[in-house]
């Protein structure tokens, strides 16, 4: 006996004879084949409005480009008005209507009006069309002119006065036949004015380019974005970004207009944007610089008021510390600064190949600790839970005095025991990751109130992003081992016209130092783990590479050596309820470390190199591996 649920919801009780063997399994077939004859004559599953999905399209040439769904903005203005194209509403399944549609076939017109719903025959029919999950329709295509008349509620529409409106375009939809009882719309509205001008315009020069900014029209909604135009004419144009008609021709005019395209200085800017570098642009010669905003349809808004610049050479931060008496000399590059990035991969490879070895063992001890931080994380939050074995939150003391009774047990005393080896063995591997207030202390190399870093990105600390990875090398009498680290620094300000102030290009210095350490953590110190706090100390060589570069300008990339000593204290987050620091771990679940550098990079006594030295304080996480 057995029991199966039919396509209306009831249950079926089966009954068999006993029968065994091949004819059992027959009867069986047989009977599931009837059910599932019954499952392929139900009926259609009733679409909704979740399973359509209705947007307007725009035939550009030969391609279609969709303009919006549920509401198209400031697209129907006085430059679609006098400039008609053609349009057609589509019709799409959503993922739910994929499934949904079965073997139905749907039917749907399209009208165009405010009350399609109710009263259809007050709206203007675009067309029909029927679909199904194996036959796809051709939408109706319909002229854009039509929605303005409909909003007019006339044939005769004047696009110079215009009047503020909005129609809709609605699906009605039959599901076999039957009509269901919502149509989905996309409402069109029609705006009486174009876009307004950007103002504000000012174009600050830079070497052979101009930064133009300006400010955006109040209403944004009609923007879709802008475009630059200038006199004397770039020597090549970019594409307009516009629709022409409406604007004439006006080829070769001396005065700045849109109808020119061969006034383009820029391409389509973004409407979210207000600013631009033009590039490509002869210096010492000055140019007339307007901006127009484009809206949703192509159209073009008014001009906006003019503004003049001339390009001319510009003076970086480093022309500017070679200008000052800077002695650090500095190999020439292309502005991509790309040897920088070269070296930096370089000593990424040397550290992958060096770690190589340990690498599955790295990653399964990451594993093991979010394992462990969510066993715990859940421990934790059970009241009375009794303490695990080797939980420095039961027994600190313990643990820390056995741990220092025995400084050099072997990994084979380790391997003896594999119960508890996951919670006492010590890491081999640690891995920081912070961020330091830097100031790269360039201006120490000068006197006499000469400060080219200062004057050219401010006197304030900028943010240096930091990871270290350490390799534990022994655990006797807390743990020793080395750390490579590696940072990332960068600094930009306005470069220089020749009477000191600033242009439109852009000016950076940008450090990535690295530092070969001596680390000593003392986490094996007798009474030092009664609360989950860990001094430590390190020591080493840095060499940092940086590159100085200047928008449009060859870059300067250098190397400067140095040395360096830090002092710190990490603090677990075993009290986060993040679990326990157990017997030998150095981070448990994570620690938190602050730690006080000085570094003295400076070339080690070398008188040409750049100044990158500091004292500052570095903040961050502490992970064992």
């Amino acid at each position: 006996m057995a029991s199966i649920v039919n396509p209306e919801g009831q249950r079926l009780l089966l009954t068999f004879p006993p029968q065994r063997g091949p004819r059992a399994v027959a009867a069986l077939a047989a009977c599931l084949a009837s059910f599932v004859g019954q499952a392929a004559f139900a009926g259609p599953v009733p679409m909704g409005a979740s399973d359509f999905a209705l947007s307007l399209d725009q035939l550009n040439g030969t391609t279609w480009t969709q303009l919006g769904s549920g509401s198209v903005l400031g697209y129907f203005g006085p430059h679609r008005c006098a400039c008609p194209v053609t349009l057609a509403p589509l019709l799409q399944l959503t993922a739910s209507g994929q499934s949904d549609i079965g073997s139905s076939v749907i039917g749907v017109e399209f009208l165009l009006g405010t009350t399609c719903s109710t009263a259809s025959a007050a709206c203007t029919s675009l067309g029909k069309v029927a679909f199904s999950a194996t036959q796809t329709a051709t939408p109706p295509n319909f002229n854009s002119a039509l929605v303005y008349q409909s909003t007019a509620g006339s044939a005769a529409v004047s696009c110079s006065s215009l009047a503020t409106g909005a129609t809709s375009i609605w699906a009605v939809l039959t599901q076999d036949g039957v009509a269901l009882n919502f149509a989905p719309t996309i409402e069109l509205d029609v705006a009486t004015a174009t876009v307004d001008a950007p103002t504000a315009v000012t174009a600050t020069p830079g070497n052979g380019s101009i930064t133009v900014q300006w400010t955006a029209p109040t209403a944004l909604s009609l923007v879709a974005g802008y475009q630059v135009l200038c006199l004397p004419r770039p020597t090549t144009a970019p594409s307009p970004g516009y629709e022409s008609c409406g604007l004439g021709s006006a080829s070769a005019s001396t005065v700045l207009t849109p109808a020119d395209p061969t006034q383009l200085c820029s391409a389509k800017v973004p409407a979210t944007q207000t600013s631009i570098r033009v590039g490509g642009l002869i210096n010492g010669t000055a140019y007339t610089i307007a901006v127009v905003a484009i809206d949703p349809s192509g159209g073009t808004s008014p001009l906006s008021p003019t503004a003049v610049a001339t390009p001319q050479p510009t003076d970086g931060f480093y022309e500017k510390y070679k200008q000052d008496g800077g002695a650090a000399t500095g190999c020439g590059f292309g502005s991509s600064g790309v040897p920088s990035w070269l070296g930096l991969a370089a000593v990424a490879a040397i550290l992958a190949w060096r770690t190589r070895r340990r690498r599955q063992r790295s990653w399964k001890g990451i594993a093991a600790w979010l394992a462990f931080t969510l066993a715990t994380s859940a421990r934790a939050q059970t009241p009375d839970a009794p303490p695990m074995a080797g939980d420095w939150s039961s027994t600190p003391r313990a643990h820390s005095d056995d741990w220092a009774a025995n400084p050099e047990r072997s990994s084979n005393e380790w391997a003896a025991n594999p119960n508890t080896a996951a919670e006492t063995a010590p890491p081999d591997w640690g891995l920081e990751v912070g961020f330091a207030p830097y100031r790269p202390d360039v201006d120490s190399e000068f006197g006499n109130g000469v400060h080219p870093f200062t004057d050219t990105f401010s006197s304030g600390r900028h943010v240096m992003s930091e990871a270290e990875l350490d390799r534990y090398l022994g655990h006797g009498f807390g743990s020793w081992g080395i750390g490579l680290r590696a940072g990332y620094f960068r600094a930009t300000g306005s470069a220089f016209l020749s009477d000191g102030s600033r242009s439109g290009d852009e000016t950076s210095l940008r450090i990535i130092p690295f530092a070969l350490s001596a680390v000593y953590r003392a986490d094996g110190i007798p009474g030092l783990r009664r609360a989950a706090i860990v001094p430590y100390a390190k020591a080493g060589f840095d060499l940092a590479m940086w590159t100085a570069s200047t928008t449009g300008s060859a870059s300067h990339t250098g190397l400067t050596p140095g040395w360096h000593a830090a002092c710190g204290i990490s603090l677990g987050l075993n009290w986060l309820g993040l679990g326990s620091i157990k017997r030998g771990e150095i981070a448990g679940p994570g620690s938190l470390f602050f730690e006080w550098d000085w570094a003295q990079l400076d070339g080690l006594g070398s008188g040409n190199r750049l100044h990158l030295g500091d004292s500052t304080w570095y903040a961050g996480l502490l992970f064992d591996l």
